[in-house]
């Protein structure tokens, strides 16, 4: 896990030396994501740089960028090839040779093997750059649900990468301008969908891509689908089986490192279930469970009961994350977020960052086994929305945003207008105009389901397993999970986003899935395998009291910030129409 940034001259202009100064800059930027090691290698038209965080082989001879002058290759790369040792098996009976015990050699040695074909035979989150001396063509691509970022700027002449944004700023000569959809798109779903980024010139290298440069064209390709044919019908038991298999083998692969390893652990089933795995293949593994010691927020009770009745060593981090200068380093080089839990993982991953250097998450286990009940939803309300359904949701247009919400809740929504009704709804709907003063909603979700469904239409009650898959899941819980632990040192790996088991879950048919209509109910299931009883209480997430906070110090700070208008300047935000806003909401919070 690392950093990675780099400039690539696609015409015959060579890189100058104020452009191999700013790669240094870029570095700099970027020095949190990787603190073992910096390094820069250039020639006349490729710069790439690199920050190392050692998990496997912790060698000097292991840095990158890592050149093999035999082969004629250079690569920069960030993330964990899960499947490296098996790659290199099969390597070496084909006569190749290494020169380190690294994943990332094994990469190199990969791609000389199977050239463009080589994301096929990858299990692992990855972010990488590869350079063919002999031919100059450049191959990159990332991992195919985006846990290792790219952001980058192509101009005529040059392409800039970087996996921060605020390396890449330091990369490019030029200011750069707001985009303002992207402000509307963050204040709509709290993140900013892929489609674009805060800045108009800069572009998310999207999701299981790929990119071939040759002779100064880019050749863009997708490398993989996942499945939205639900054909495969197992039956409960037999797809429980399967997953809880297949589960052991990837949290197997995922422990493999050179350094100590830990996993997150509260009070949720996804969490719990890695952990619980993990402590049977790795008997002295360290669970992390974060506390705050808020009651409506604090897990920690709950995780600590399991912890012990499975005899796992618990570690409790007691964390205060009312602190707003922690959101301000992090928000100060990534990409705009609003996701709460931003704050406590960092937070977390800083406390803990002395002794470890992994740790396993639960992170997509919603999105894969459930889609939060959404398909359930969809099934006993939406799947024979009224004909009439658009006239009648136009109807509530006339209330005021308080009763629309109480009468179109998610099941009206599905009643109505089925997924298209659903996914219409964001956080402000029917605020836009008192947030902002020009602009247009973006509805990016729903015009995703839209454009998805047509894929689905022999399984549609599956269509929201897809849209998360596509949207909230790399553009918020992925980029926050990388920006916070990153911020750290820290890697994170999540073993419910290997393809494979993804591949399994959607393509298995409902019932299978969840027969008495509980969500997540394999994993429940496999839960209660390890804790020997039924999993109790909602979802609490990995957050913090906000709310709380807002009628409090922070609710101050925001007031203060938004009579001073700086942010109208940038964001076309309606002053007025905020402050209205956070005073009803602090005269009356939670109604």
């Amino acid at each position: 896990m690392c950093g990675i940034t780099g400039i690539l001259k696609l015409g015959s202009e060579k890189l100058s030396s104020a452009e191999l100064e700013s790669m240094k800059l870029a570095l700099d930027a970027q020095a949190h994501r990787g603190p073992d090691a910096k390094c820069l290698w250039s020639d006349s038209h490729v710069a790439f740089g690199h920050n190392r965080l050692s998990i496997i082989d912790l060698s000097t001879s292991a840095n990158q960028p890592f050149y093999r002058e035999d082969l004629g290759l250079t690569i920069v790369f960030n993330g964990e090839i899960y499947n490296y040792q098996e790659l290199k098996k099969n390597l070496l009976s084909k006569n190749y040779h290494f020169l380190t015990s690294s994943d990332t050699e094994v990469l190199l040695v990969a791609y000389k093997e199977y050239g463009e074909k080589l994301t096929e035979h990858l299990r692992g989150m990855f972010a990488f750059f590869i350079l063919n001396h002999e031919d100059r063509k450049i191959f990159a691509a990332r991992d195919r649900f985006g846990e290792k970022p790219i952001f980058f700027i192509q101009t005529a002449d040059t392409f800039y990468f970087a996996s921060e944004l605020g390396a890449l700023k330091k990369l490019f000569p030029k200011p750069l301008t707001i985009n303002q959809n992207a402000v509307i798109d963050l204040m709509e779903n709290m993140y900013i969908n892929l489609q674009h980024t805060i800045y108009q010139e800069v572009e998310v290298f999207q999701p299981a891509q790929q990119l071939v440069i040759e002779n100064g064209k880019l050749n863009w390709d997708t490398y993989y689908n996942f499945p939205k044919v639900a054909d495969y019908k197992p039956g409960f038991q037999s797809l429980k089986s399967q997953v809880k298999e297949k589960l052991f083998q990837i949290i197997e692969s995922e422990l493999h490192a050179d350094v100590p390893v830990a996993t997150f652990l509260s009070s949720g089933i996804d969490s719990s279930v890695v952990t619980a795995i993990s402590k049977e293949i790795k008997p002295d593994i360290l669970a992390i469970t974060m506390s705050t010691g808020d009651s409506h927020s604090d897990e920690a009770s709950d995780a600590t009961e399991f912890a012990k009745k499975l005899g796992i060593h618990q570690e409790i981090i007691q964390v205060n994350p009312s602190s707003l200068e922690v959101l301000g380093k992090l928000l100060k080089t990534m990409q705009p977020l609003a996701d709460a839990s931003l704050i406590p993982t960092h937070l977390v991953t800083e406390s803990i960052a002395s002794h470890t250097k992994v740790m396993l998450s639960g992170d997509g286990g919603d999105e894969v086994f459930g889609s939060y009940n959404k398909p359930n939803l969809f099934i006993n309300h939406g799947k024979n929305s009224l004909p009439m359904g658009s006239l009648v949701f136009s109807g509530f247009s006339f209330l005021n945003s308080n009763k629309r919400d109480k009468y179109l809740n998610d099941k009206n929504r599905f009643k109505l207008k089925g997924w298209d009704g659903f996914y219409s709804k964001n956080n402000i709907s029917s605020d836009f105009d008192k947030i902002f003063r020009s602009g247009k909603s973006q509805n990016l979700i729903q015009k995703k389901a839209f454009n998805l469904l047509p894929f689905y239409s022999e399984n549609p009650e599956k269509l929201s397993f897809g849209v998360d898959v596509l949207t909230r899941l790399p553009s918020d819980f992925l980029l926050k999970v990388d920006s916070a632990a990153m911020r750290s040192s820290i890697e994170v790996r999540a073993p419910f986003l290997d393809h494979t088991l993804i591949d399994l879950s959607f393509q298995s048919d409902l019932n299978s899935l969840m027969p008495h209509q509980q969500d997540k109910e394999i994993t429940r299931a496999i839960y209660q395998d390890f804790a020997r009883k039924a999993h109790q209480g909602s979802k609490k997430g990995f957050s913090i009291p906000y709310q709380t906070y807002l009628i409090g110090s922070w609710g101050d700070l925001l007031e203060k910030f938004v009579q001073e208008e700086v942010s109208s300047e940038y964001f076309q935000f309606n002053i007025t129409g905020i402050l209205n806003l956070l005073q009803e909401f602090r005269a009356a919070p939670g109604q």
